[in-house]
């Protein structure tokens, strides 16, 4: 998901400050507590059936459905971890601001904006989306990897449309 604000800002304010953010999250349709009903149904399910081969003598079954319900729970739990992941992109008229975390920023970069550019890189193959880095001399940083590729040509356009008003916020700072 990608979702611009723009900030109200006077011609009086100081140059640096934010024009505006982008916001990019992943797709998160299941929510942690939609994850544990569906979690706890397959392992009653799956308990259930389990018990009632053990009554009948095959009492193997129920390690491997203990083992089961593990790595399909750690599979969840890896998914949903990974898709709380969000990345704030902020433009001022002279820095750019990225940072990306879970629940409080785990990245921090703060590049000065003259030397940073917007790449976006071909795919290797037609069925894989665009690469959008944002790089600063020999740093580079690739932003949005989890989007699909309407979302990655929604960001692409999005960041024409902020770094255009980011321009325009230091023409105006420039001729005060």
């Amino acid at each position: 998901m990608v979702s611009v604000q723009y900030f109200d800002h006077d011609h009086t304010a100081p140059a640096n400050e934010y024009v505006g953010q982008i916001i990019l999250r992943p797709n998160n349709s299941m929510t942690w507590q939609a994850a544990q009903y569906f979690l706890v149904t397959l392992m009653a399910i799956s308990f259930t059936m389990a018990t009632v081969f053990m009554v009948n003598g095959y009492w193997m079954i129920l390690p491997f459905s203990i083992l089961e319900m593990s790595v399909l729970s750690a599979c969840f739990y890896y998914i949903l971890r990974r898709n709380q992941i969000q990345e704030i992109v902020c433009f001022g008229a002279e820095t750019v601001d990225l940072e990306s975390g879970r629940k409080s920023p785990e990245l921090q970069l703060k590049w000065q904006r003259f030397f940073t550019k917007v790449m976006v890189h071909p795919p290797k193959h037609p069925w894989y989306p665009d690469r959008i880095t944002l790089r600063h001399k020999d740093d580079e940083h690739e932003i949005g990897a989890f989007l699909t590729i309407p979302e990655k040509k929604k960001l692409i356009t999005e960041l024409r449309r902020m770094i255009a008003v980011a321009d325009s916020s230091r023409v105006h700072h420039l001729t005060d």
